[in-house]
C-alpha cells in the first residue's frame, strides 16, 4: 500500500456491516421516538434496498472519458484512451479499489450522507494519478476570507492537512448554500423513524405471542406475597408468550382469571401503514416500489416503464453531479474546451429483446441516425467490416439523387 493510501486508509464497511464512524455521525430522534443514525436507517428494508440499488446501479456503470474534434465543419467525439484519466475513470481510481467499489462508495454516502470527498493525487507534472475517497468524519469545509473553498483533513498521522479546492472532490447532493449537501437520512429522519418504530412493534408482537398482552386477575393475587407473585409472571410468561407458544392451552390457579385485550393488525391498519411508510422511503430515494419487493401495484405493463423513470430521474441526475465535479477538478483549463467525462446510462436504458431489435430497425432504416456497427456496438458485439455507413432509403435522398447526394 502506498504511503498515501496508509494515509487516508479507512476501515473497511458495507452495506451490512457499517464501520463505526460511518454509524456515529448522526444521532437524531425522530417524533417517533427512534433515534436514527446511519445505522439504524440501513438496518430497515426499504432504505438498505433503495440505496442498495442505486449505488450498484450506477457503479456498474463504466465512465468514459471523450475528447471532441473538428473534422469537416463536424464535431466528432473519440473515447480518449491515450489520456491518463481514461484508464482511471474506468477501471482503477487508485491502488487499493476497482472502479465498482469506488462509485459504489460514493454513492453510498451521498444517498446516506448528502456528501462524499476525496483527495486528487497528482505528480510532480501536476497530472492526475489517483483519487482516495476521504473519512467523512475527518474532513472540515471552510469558506476563507477571501471566499475561496478549502478544506482540511484530520490525518491520524500527519495530523490536520489543509487541501485546496482543487485537490479534493466534493460531490454533493441537494444543498441549502451549494457547498455542503443535505443529508437525505437526516432530513427525512421521521418518515423513517416512524416506520422502523413500526417495524419494532410488528417484532415485538410476534415476540409476545402475536398478539397484545392480557389482564389475569382473581382474588388470589391480592393475597400473593412479592416472591410468590414474581414466581407466577415468570412462569406465565414462560409458558404462554413467544411464537412457539402461540395457541397453547391456557390453565390458571383456582380463582385466576386472564382476559385478553385486543386489537387485530387490520384494526391498527399496521400492514397499511407498514406500506405506506415504505412507499414514502422509496419516494426519497426516487426508487420504483417494484425495485424493493412491493409488487401490490406493478404490472407487465408499467414495470419496463418504471424503470426507464428510475434512470431517468434518479441515476441521471446523480451521474450528471459526479460528471460536473470531475470535468472541473480533473481537467485543465485548456482539456475542458474538447473533454468531458460522461457515464454510459444505455445499459440501463435497454428494454426486452423485441422492443431493441425494433429501436434498431427503425433507427438505421428509417432514422437514418445509426450505423448497423453502431447498433452491434450496444449488443456488445465487433463491428463488420462494411457496416459503418447509413442506410439512406430512396426516398429520404435529396432531389436529382436516387443515392441521397446531390448532383
Amino acid at each position: 500500500m502506498s504511503l498515501v493510501s496508509r494515509m487516508m486508509a479507512r476501515d473497511s464497511s458495507t452495506l451490512s456491516s457499517p464501520t463505526e464512524w460511518f454509524s456515529s455521525m448522526f444521532s437524531q430522534t425522530s417524533h417517533a421516538g427512534v433515534n436514527v443514525t446511519v445505522d439504524k436507517a440501513l438496518q430497515h428494508t426499504a432504505v438498505y434496498g433503495c440505496v442498495n440499488i442505486l449505488s450498484e446501479s450506477l457503479a456498474a456503470l463504466p465512465l468514459f472519458l471523450y475528447k471532441t474534434e473538428t473534422k469537416n465543419k463536424k464535431n466528432i467525439k473519440n473515447k480518449a484512451k491515450s489520456h491518463a484519466l481514461y484508464q482511471l475513470l474506468l477501471d482503477e481510481p487508485n491502488d487499493d479499489m476497482t472502479s465498482f467499489t469506488y462509485w459504489q462508495l460514493v454513492m453510498l454516502e451521498l444517498t446516506l450522507r448528502g456528501n462524499h470527498y476525496s483527495q486528487i493525487i497528482r505528480n510532480n507534472a501536476g497530472k492526475v494519478t489517483a483519487v482516495y475517497p476521504l473519512d467523512y468524519q475527518r474532513v472540515e469545509v471552510v469558506r476563507l476570507d477571501s471566499g475561496a473553498i478549502a478544506y482540511f483533513y484530520t490525518s491520524k498521522i500527519y495530523g490536520k492537512v489543509a487541501l485546496e479546492a482543487s485537490e479534493m472532490l466534493h460531490f454533493k447532493g441537494l444543498s441549502l448554500d451549494g457547498i455542503i449537501g443535505l443529508s437525505p437520512i437526516a432530513y427525512n429522519r421521521h418518515t423513517i423513524g416512524a416506520s422502523i418504530a413500526m417495524e419494532e412493534f410488528g417484532s415485538t408482537l410476534f415476540k409476545n405471542g402475536a398478539t397484545p398482552s392480557g389482564v389475569v386477575s382473581g382474588k388470589g393475587v391480592t393475597s400473593m406475597s412479592d416472591t410468590a407473585f414474581k414466581r407466577f409472571k415468570e412462569s406465565f410468561k414462560e409458558a404462554y408468550t413467544g411464537v412457539m407458544n402461540a395457541g397453547r392451552p391456557l390453565i390458571l390457579e383456582d380463582g385466576f382469571e386472564f382476559k385478553p385485550v385486543t386489537i387485530s393488525n387490520k384494526d391498527g391498519q399496521y400492514i397499511e401503514s407498514r406500506k405506506f411508510t415504505k412507499a414514502e422511503i422509496a419516494s426519497i430515494f426516487r426508487v420504483p416500489l417494484h425495485m424493493i419487493n412491493e409488487l401490490d401495484k406493478a404490472t407487465f405493463s408499467n414495470i419496463e416503464h418504471q424503470s426507464i423513470k428510475f434512470v431517468t430521474d434518479a441515476v441521471t441526475p446523480w451521474a450528471v453531479r459526479i460528471e460536473k465535479e470531475l470535468k472541473k477538478k480533473l481537467l485543465t483549463p485548456l482539456e475542458k474546451k474538447s473533454m468531458y467525462m460522461k457515464f454510459s446510462l444505455a445499459a440501463l436504458l435497454r428494454g426486452d429483446v423485441s422492443s431493441r431489435y425494433t429501436a434498431y430497425e427503425s433507427a438505421i432504416t428509417k432514422g437514418c441516425w445509426m450505423s448497423r456497427n453502431e447498433a452491434r456496438e450496444l449488443e456488445d458485439l465487433n463491428p463488420i467490416d462494411g457496416l459503418d455507413e447509413m442506410i439512406v432509403p430512396l426516398n429520404y435522398g435529396q432531389q436529382g439523387d436516387a443515392n441521397g447526394t446531390k448532383n
